[in-house]
């Protein structure tokens, strides 16, 4: 597993986790105070893995509450520029703008850190090699896919979380054919018939064939206004196949939107469901 603090998008926050780490390590007790929403769920899954596999005691709470220090709180809202600036054992995460990737000229092209991404690369900190820590590895996309980015046009930073998952071997990336039982919901105007038979001929296919097949099955959508181009790009050609599973983690992703509702209670259960790898 390489470090995500390998990758620029992480230059902005990498001393404040690190510090932050080695904090928790000796705290007898660590706070978690978690906005009830998916983003914060997931947030929340990464670092209670991470405390997990380090036998480090802690309490869950849902924003807006208080806490005596040590703590981590997770904030949802509009990014910032920099990190907010943390006191002793009081360690705040927000969205944060950074810098996904550089252009052949080295122009920055930035987007938007989640907290998730943020909250896995602590959980990293805290537990380089733990087994909960470890299995959670690809929802680290999750704040950039469910954010607005990807409907605007190009994210850069969530290309840079996806394809470095996929040089450490934690997913595979590959197009829609070779998904079992993808969800589809965000792609209403694919024949499902025509999907069904793609996928069942696919790899009699050589390349040509299959760029071919995957521009018909396409088309329909193509021609539609939703979802973005962007979006599209990732639904039908680099959606994220798990290590361990034949399922992907879009149709996760899914699952998991569905089963929020607002309300701190289906937070804690998605929390629960992500870490016992029900969705």
């Amino acid at each position: 597993m390489r470090s995500l603090l390998e990758l620029e998008a992480f230059a902005v926050i990498a001393e404040n986790l690190q510090a932050y780490a080695t904090s928790i390590s000796q705290s007898d007790t660590i706070t978690l105070i978690i906005p009830p929403s998916p983003e914060g769920a997931v947030s929340s899954a990464f670092l209670e893995a991470a405390l997990l596999d380090s036998e480090i005691p802690y309490r869950r709470r849902f924003s807006p509450r208080s806490a005596s220090p040590p703590y981590i709180e997770v904030k949802d809202g509009d990014a910032l520029d920099k990190p907010t600036t943390h006191q002793p054992n009081q360690f705040v995460i927000t969205p944060l703008f950074a810098t996904g990737v550089r252009g052949h000229d080295g122009v920055a092209h930035r987007g938007i850190l989640s907290t998730v991404a943020q909250a896995a690369a602590l959980a990293e900190l805290i537990s380089p090699d733990g087994k909960k820590s470890r299995s959670l590895r690809p929802w680290l996309l999750a704040g950039n896919w469910w954010a607005g980015a990807l409907d605007q046009g190009y994210d850069p930073v969530y290309s840079a979380l996806r394809d470095h998952l996929h040089q450490e071997g934690s997913v595979r990336v590959v197009p829609i054919p070779e998904i079992e039982n993808p969800d589809m919901t965000g792609l209403k105007q694919i024949d499902l018939e025509i999907e069904a038979s793609t996928r069942e001929t696919w790899s009699a296919l050589d390349v040509d064939a299959k760029a071919n097949a995957l521009s018909t099955l396409v088309l329909p959508q193509v021609l539609s206004e939703k979802p973005s181009t962007a979006r599209l790009e990732e639904l039908v050609w680099h959606r994220i196949k798990l290590a361990d599973s034949e399922s992907d983690l879009h149709t996760r992703m899914v699952a998991a939107r569905a089963m929020w509702d607002g309300t701190p209670k289906a937070a804690s259960v998605l929390i629960d469901s992500i870490l016992s790898k029900a969705v």
